[in-house]
């Protein structure tokens, strides 16, 4: 990954999303580029009114962003006027970067439907990179991933994903596979499906044992995806939890399917939601 974006507002959520992000970028190795976007508080403005909120605003991104300096990461700066909700995944993918991260709550104000800020919200919605929300205060250390596996092309983007920072973190990651079966199975039928599970498990992780990364495959069964990726993540103490936009079910045409938003819902760790190509 070349290029990480982060949303910097100067609330603690963005505070803490671009520390998250840093601590990336100097494994990783990657650029950091970081944006805010704003809103004028008038309803007219003057040329020279509007160069000098632009002036103050980019005075105080470089503020922001000072201490991704000191890590000696590379930053670019850009402010916006506009919606951020529009700016952020918009820019994201006109500057086709590796990773959108953002802060679960911004500094505007009430959260969302899904108790997130609306810029979150919408980008779960709309964003065409990979999309990492970062609750207030959460440190900058992956130790552990935690990857939802099934076998669905966004899926296997998130193995793509996680089987490149889990190599450069040198972290262990825990391959998750949860089954909603439609009837109970018998003793012989469950032998079989955890065999098969097993197998598939294994082929879908192959990216991340290619890159010498440690494994531990966990499956589940009788349990809802989103439910069984979150028990899994929190038990297990999980860094982050990294899955596909989209699973096998649902609806297509949709960028972020009902596994995903139920788990941004509900997530008390970072995640990233990585949608298809």
């Amino acid at each position: 990954m070349k290029t990480i974006m982060v949303g910097v507002d100067g609330s603690a959520p963005s505070t803490t999303a671009l520390h998250w992000a840093t601590g990336l970028a100097v494994a990783t190795q990657a650029d950091v580029l970081a944006v805010n976007a704003f809103q004028s508080p008038y309803s007219e403005v003057s040329p020279d009114d509007h160069r000098a909120l632009v002036a103050e605003r980019r005075e105080e991104l470089e503020r922001w962003t000072a201490p991704v300096l000191e890590c000696g990461v590379e930053v670019e700066r850009v402010v916006r006027e506009g919606d951020p909700r529009d700016v952020v995944p918009a820019l994201a993918g006109d500057r086709e970067v590796g990773l959108l991260v953002l802060g679960r709550i911004g500094s505007g104000g009430a959260p969302g439907l899904f108790h997130l800020g609306s810029v979150v919200e919408h980008a779960a919605h709309h964003t065409a990179v990979p999309l990492a929300t970062i609750p207030a205060g959460w440190p900058a250390v992956i130790e552990r991933v935690a990857v939802g596996v099934d076998g669905s092309p966004e899926a296997g983007r998130a193995v793509e994903f996680v089987a490149e920072i889990a190599s450069a973190l040198n972290a262990s990651v825990d391959a998750v596979h949860c089954d909603e079966p439609a009837s109970p199975l018998t003793s012989d039928d469950e032998v079989a499906w955890r065999i098969a599970a097993e197998r598939h498990l294994h082929d879908w992780t192959a990216a991340i044992g290619e890159v010498g990364v440690p494994i531990v495959p966990i499956l589940q069964r009788d349990v809802h995806p989103a439910d069984g990726l979150l028990a899994v993540a929190q038990a297990r103490r999980s860094d982050v939890l990294v899955i596909g936009m989209r699973g096998l079910g649902g609806f297509t045409g949709l960028r972020a399917g009902g596994v995903a938003l139920k788990v941004l819902h509900r997530a008390s760790m970072p995640l990233v939601l990585v949608p298809s190509r």
